[in-house]
């Protein structure tokens, strides 16, 4: 059973990484054909060696520890309004006919379309990158929520009606358990929203650091393998948010509610 999995597993690895692959062989050819002539392209070796530089150095831990300090608070609040919001608009027909236009308006504007607005009134400060990641983060998650919570099957709540459950009691052992999938693909959707917002966010107010600055500041001084690098650490830490949070989350949610054995 062991084997299997280990074969299923390299056969996926592999698979995954076709398209990488591509991209690096056109990488190598796009590095020789412009060598020539600009020379600003970084070959992918010296990329992934200034890439492997900040590793030694411990300048990527530094970054990434800065840069979830600028992420975290905004986030973990997002999640938590949207969740208590998203519940209400899901079980409220009024309140959802409230705040559900409002939210459709907002939801294509992307977030740091809002940024100049922001800094008129809290400056380039952390908290102007908060509010810009907060508001990010809440517009893609509570639509998610919504959805779980008004696709609940209306036969469980018929059940705790006639049990004569309280109204938290309703929402602790009903609502928030059947659409806990919904609630996880908004967490999901947030976190990716929250971090491209994040990286934008940095590269403009870059007296906060981490490695939206340092992406912007080796723009600056042509150290676009530095770059590059900035790049594959953004990618990396998404994915394994992915990969080691949110779907084994997913996964353990769902063998929990027989969803899968």
């Amino acid at each position: 059973m062991n084997k299997i999995k280990l074969s299923l597993l390299t056969k996926k690895i592999i698979r995954g990484s076709i398209p990488f692959l591509i991209i690096i062989v056109f990488w190598y050819f796009l590095y020789h054909f412009h060598q020539s002539t600009t020379g600003l392209i970084p070959s992918p070796n010296l990329a992934f060696l200034s890439f492997f530089q900040l590793i030694i150095d411990g300048k990527i831990l530094e970054l990434i520890l800065t840069s979830l300090l600028n992420l975290m608070p905004p986030f973990i609040l997002a999640a938590i309004l949207a969740i208590v919001l998203g519940i209400i608009m899901g079980r409220n027909k009024i309140v959802f006919q409230v705040f559900h236009p409002f939210l459709s308006a907002l939801y294509p504007v992307p977030s740091l379309a809002w940024l100049p607005f922001i800094i008129l009134f809290l400056g380039f400060t952390r908290e102007a990158v908060w509010f810009v990641i907060f508001l990010s983060a809440f517009i893609r998650m509570i639509f998610s929520i919504i959805s779980g919570v008004q696709n609940i099957n209306i036969e469980y709540i018929l059940v705790v009606k006639n049990l004569a459950f309280s109204k938290l009691k309703t929402i602790f052992n009903v609502i928030i358990p059947c659409s806990l999938p919904h609630i996880i693909t908004g967490l999901r959707l947030g976190f990716g929203a929250a971090w491209r917002s994040l990286v934008g966010a940095e590269m403009l107010v870059i007296t906060l650091g981490g490695l939206g600055k340092f992406i912007w500041v080796s723009q600056w001084y042509f150290d676009f393998d530095k770059v590059i690098a900035g790049i594959i650490t953004i990618s990396l830490i998404s994915l394994l948010v992915e990969e080691v949070i949110f779907k084994r989350i997913e996964k353990n949610t769902l063998i929990k509610w027989g969803a899968i054995d």
